[in-house]
């Protein structure tokens, strides 16, 4: 078995070292690499790496800037990604070099960060405006801006189906509570016998009393007219309650004819107003006592309600056709 051994101390980028030895060894013993570690090689000649950034310990002149910078090296070559990238935005918060955003870029690119990913590489091409390779960086945060955005938008598309989902949802445990609310109250009806509304005989009682109070008051005044007619003599030289009761037009002296005519003609209007009016209740409530449909005393509310506060009282009726 023949072996190879290589090596690459290059500083700038070990990776692309081992790529190289890689090709070499399927040069001379004709071995094809397989196509994940073509896939490999290809993203890391196509991607940025963490040896291209331009920072090194002796650039950070504060001790606490050094060591954060130090720990977020360790962290990514760990593959703590998302550590790595805190440690580095410290580092960059205390020394204020602008090239360490490239490292907190490509930190919280390879954690799948996209948000903030595009945030430090836009960060870094604000602060240091004469990068070598600003143009292809450039072109990399247009395209982390662009997924940013599709993500974005896919996250709202998600929200508004998960609300209109929940909306359905709701409208359809209403809809099933209703049923079944329906559904008990149809085997509440079932089960008990229905009754007819009491409340429409008291119109009717009423309506009656009102009809028989006007029949008296015009019995009263039929017969008061009679009495007026009845004091009324035929001879006007006769005066005094002595008078002969004959019927005439004439009355005697004593007899008030303007305050009883009008006392009476009072009491008739009054009686049939009242028995009209009465008659015409009456009627109306035998028409609700025979068209109003049956009640279920448990189902139906009470067509009569009424409530007291500390001022007044009100009451109110309900009435179903």
């Amino acid at each position: 078995m023949l072996r190879m051994r290589c090596s690459h101390r290059s500083i700038l980028n070990p990776q692309l070292g081992l790529g190289a030895c890689a090709l070499i060894a399927c040069l001379m013993f004709g071995v094809r690499p397989s196509a994940a570690h073509a896939q490999s090689a290809a993203a890391q000649s196509a991607t940025e790496s963490m040896a291209q950034s331009t920072v090194t310990d002796a650039d950070m002149t504060d001790l606490q800037a050094r060591g954060h910078f130090r720990l977020g090296r360790e962290l990514y070559g760990q593959g703590r990604f998302a550590e790595a990238a805190k440690e580095f935005e410290v580092a960059y918060g205390l020394s204020g070099r602008g090239q360490l955003l490239y490292n907190v870029y490509l930190a919280y690119r390879d954690a799948q960060d996209t948000a903030n990913a595009a945030r430090a590489l836009r960060g870094y091409l604000a602060a240091v405006p004469d990068a070598s390779d600003r143009e292809h960086l450039s072109a990399r945060l247009a395209v982390l801006d662009a997924t940013l955005q599709q993500s974005q938008a896919e996250a709202a598309s998600r929200e508004a189906a998960a609300a209109t989902a929940k909306q359905e949802a709701v409208q359809a445990e209403r809809q099933r509570a209703a049923s079944e609310q329906r559904a008990v109250e149809a085997e509440k009806r079932a089960q008990q016998r229905p009754s007819r509304p009491w409340w429409p005989w008291l119109v009717v009682g009423g309506g009656l009393a009102a009809t028989g109070t006007g029949l008296v008051l015009g019995s009263v005044a039929t017969s008061a007219a009679d009495k007026l007619r009845g004091d009324c003599v035929a001879d006007p030289r006769t005066v005094g309650a002595t008078a002969p009761l004959v019927r005439g037009s004439s009355c005697a002296p004593s007899v008030n004819l303007s305050s009883r005519r009008s006392s009476i003609k009072t009491e008739a209007a009054l009686g049939d107003a009242m028995w009209i009016g009465g008659s015409v209740i009456a009627v109306v409530g035998l028409v609700l006592v025979f068209a109003l449909p049956d009640q279920y005393p448990d189902l139906e509310r009470s067509p009569v309600t009424a409530s007291c506060s500390a001022r007044d009282c009100t009451a109110s009726l309900h009435l179903t056709f």
